[in-house]
């Protein structure tokens, strides 16, 4: 009886054997259905037109889903665009799409305006600073300014000298005049002589800085003056002073240092790569947070042409009027420049993946493959970032689920690079 049994059992699974069918395989074939392809789930790039085992590992082959595509298709059908090391193209399904969260943004020109911000120090203004140092040797008689920083307008005085050059100037000048008004009514040529005189005199005495209000004085007088002012070439303050009551001074020696408060500049520093996207005449603004965020609108008004060699930054020059002199020397400023340089092919910043080496990007592909790509990138803003190569005008870029389709194709790839070499070794 049981020998009887036995042999039913072992002719049904003979009659099962020859039928077609094994464990786990025959629901698959028949809902596969006429010219199915099956590929290894560890090893997709083993593709196979029969069920059966994967030759690499021996774990069973699946059917290829509809629609589903392997990396030797891909390769196969030559429309992928330039490989990315260590990744592939996948298909993500819509409804794996939906479910990851999976959002695409279109490649296209984007206003590109944005804002450099850094850091500034106000100075004094190096066309509105003069040194005063008179052109003769002489004695200080009088200070009338005689305290660093003191405010000072111009043309008034600063201190008196006393100088036997100057003394002499002014008595030749008076000889020549004096003997000018002398000859008035005497032949022409000697009129014209003595006028010469005069005039070179006088052109003396204007080089050694006596203005005109002085020399007409002097003529009024009648005599040379035993003490000359030395008045302020422009309205600022006293930076430096180095004079005092009853010091003799040699000629270009300087007594005082004189800066305009009302006109200042700021130097500003920006990074190398920032450099060549300023220009002279860029709008700028100046925040100063020490003062409740006061504002003053400016512009680039000078590039300096050197790069800090220890901090490899370079200088921008911004001015700015301070009529209140409410703005110091030294302060500092916070400061943005405006750049503008147009519409300019970009994509979102979150559509981007830096490896460190290079910067990729997935796109949408028509037939509904993810390919990466390598995206050369230029200028950036907040939101967006400047394509340079890569990708064109009107694809589709993921910008959502990104790092969950990198982590795929990366995966993938690696998979195929093992299946490669698996198939190469059998």
């Amino acid at each position: 009886m049981i020998q009887r049994i036995s042999l039913l059992l072992l002719a049904g699974l003979l009659v099962w054997l020859a039928a077609g069918c094994s464990p786990g395989g025959g629901a698959g074939a028949s809902a596969a259905g006429p010219g199915a392809k099956y590929h290894c789930p560890m090893h997709p790039t083993y593709v196979s037109d029969r069920l059966g085992d994967c030759p690499i590992c021996g774990m069973r082959l699946v059917p290829i889903k509809q629609g589903g595509e392997t990396a030797r298709d891909t390769a196969a059908r030559g429309d992928a665009g330039p490989e990315v090391p260590g990744r592939t193209a996948i298909m993500v399904p819509a409804d794996k799409r939906q479910l990851i969260g999976l959002t695409t943004s279109v490649v296209e020109e984007r206003p590109f305006r944005r804002t450099l911000r850094t850091t500034g120090a106000i100075e004094h203004g190096e066309t509105r600073w003069a040194k005063v140092a008179p052109r003769f040797g002489g004695w200080v008689r009088t200070l009338y300014v005689n305290a660093t920083g003191q405010p000072v307008r111009q043309g008034e005085p600063m201190f008196s000298v006393y100088s036997p050059e100057l003394f002499q100037a002014q008595t030749e000048y008076l000889l020549a005049w004096k003997n000018h008004q002398r000859l008035a009514g005497s032949p022409p040529a000697e009129r014209q002589a003595a006028w010469g005189l005069v005039q070179s005199a006088r052109r003396r005495l204007e080089l050694l800085e006596l203005d005109e209000a002085e020399i007409k004085a002097l003529e009024q007088r009648e005599a040379p003056a035993d003490e000359v002012l030395i008045r302020a070439p422009f309205s600022g303050h006293v930076v430096t002073r180095n004079a005092a009551a009853g010091q003799a001074f040699a000629a270009g020696e300087t007594l005082y240092e004189i800066a305009d408060l009302d006109h200042l500049w700021v130097r500003a520093t920006l990074s190398e790569s920032e450099m060549p996207e300023v220009k002279v005449g860029q709008d700028a603004a100046l925040v100063f947070p020490q003062l409740g965020g006061k504002t003053v609108a400016s512009r680039v008004s000078f590039i300096y042409p050197h790069i800090d060699p220890a901090s490899r930054r370079g200088a921008v020059r911004l001015e700015l009027e301070n009529p209140g002199q409410v703005l110091r020397p030294d302060m500092w400023a916070q400061v943005e420049i405006g750049i503008d340089p147009g519409p300019l092919l970009a994509v979102p910043a979150s559509a981007l993946i830096d490896t460190g080496t290079r910067h990729v990007a997935f796109v949408d592909r028509a037939d509904g493959h993810l390919e990466p790509r390598e995206v050369k990138v230029g200028a950036r803003t907040e939101d967006l970032v400047q394509v340079l190569e890569g990708l064109k005008a009107g694809e589709r870029v993921v910008t959502r689920a990104l790092f969950l389709i990198d982590s795929e194709s990366q995966l993938k790839a690696a998979l195929a690079g093992l299946g490669a070499a698996g198939e190469h070794s059998h």
